[in-house]
């Protein structure tokens, strides 16, 4: 069983004037300072996985890992993805593992139908090998609550995620896509964008800084492509909790080295 517990904590931060949530997740707390870094396993099988677990679990610089579940060869066979999970889980010790299928729709590998979707992470659920789990908000709405509703009952924390892979939204729309995700029983709230132009990049922070004023939960957002890679250095100052980087392959554009992310958020992020 997976060991997670919820706290509330007064931030000391100017900007956040909310109780805001935490999660203590093996020996990590996210959803307080300083911001907590997650390194993908980007494996097509089964050995690579292993061994890029293996090289997370002794980074020092890396806090969770997320098992990229739809860039593995067998990513439909839920027996050995569940076996695998298994696996990757003993070999982190003590760093929470996130669990994602990133579908076609929002940028990933795997198609499947909504049905395909919930029974897949049913299957992972019945004995989780995580501690989180990535739910995309934009699938049925029903298969969404139904999931987020089980993995609570497992203790699996829920990121709900949204991507968009062609432009920025505007600062009204993410902000509000942000609070649905809270509203829809979300622990963890996601949103990755693309920018055009710099402004771009701003509205993306904009909009973080302003769900932080309003929701409890830790978020988790950035504006993807070297454009936006200041968004993954400053997502303390927005009020952000979580930030990607990467140990060899990036799973998505403009993901930096993790650690120089972790240098980089030291150096910006406000704490003693």
């Amino acid at each position: 069983m997976p060991i997670v517990s919820v706290s509330n904590s007064y931030a000391t931060e100017q900007v956040q004037t909310t109780v805001k949530a935490s999660y203590q997740v093996k020996n990590l707390n996210i959803g307080e300072l300083p911001v907590k870094t997650i390194v993908p396993i980007t494996a097509k099988t089964k050995e690579q996985a292993i061994a890029q677990a293996k090289i997370i679990a002794a980074n020092k610089n890396a806090d969770l890992a997320e098992f990229r579940i739809d860039l593995l060869d067998f990513a439909s066979d839920s027996k050995q993805v569940i076996a695998l999970g298994q696996e990757l889980n003993q070999i982190l010790k003590d760093k929470p593992l996130l669990a994602t299928i990133r579908t076609a729709n929002e940028g990933g590998k795997l198609k499947v139908t909504d049905a395909e979707y919930a029974a897949i992470y049913r299957a992972y659920l019945k004995q989780p090998f995580m501690q989180l789990i990535d739910i995309e908000m934009m699938r049925d709405p029903q298969v969404v609550a139904d999931l987020t509703r089980l993995a609570h009952q497992k203790k699996v924390l829920v990121v709900m995620s949204n991507h968009d892979f062609d432009k920025t939204p505007s600062e009204q729309e993410i902000v509000s896509r942000l609070l649905k995700q809270d509203q829809m029983g979300a622990d963890i709230l996601k949103i990755a964008v693309m920018p055009k132009s710099k402004q771009d990049v701003f509205t993306l922070m904009n909009a973080t800084l302003k769900v932080s004023e309003q929701s409890q939960k830790p978020l988790l957002t950035m504006s993807m492509g070297r454009l936006g890679t200041i968004s993954r250095i400053a997502i303390a100052n927005t009020g952000g909790s979580l930030s990607f980087g990467m140990i060899g392959e990036a799973s998505a554009p403009g993901q930096i080295d993790v650690t120089d992310l972790k240098k980089l958020l030291q150096t910006v992020q406000p704490t003693p």
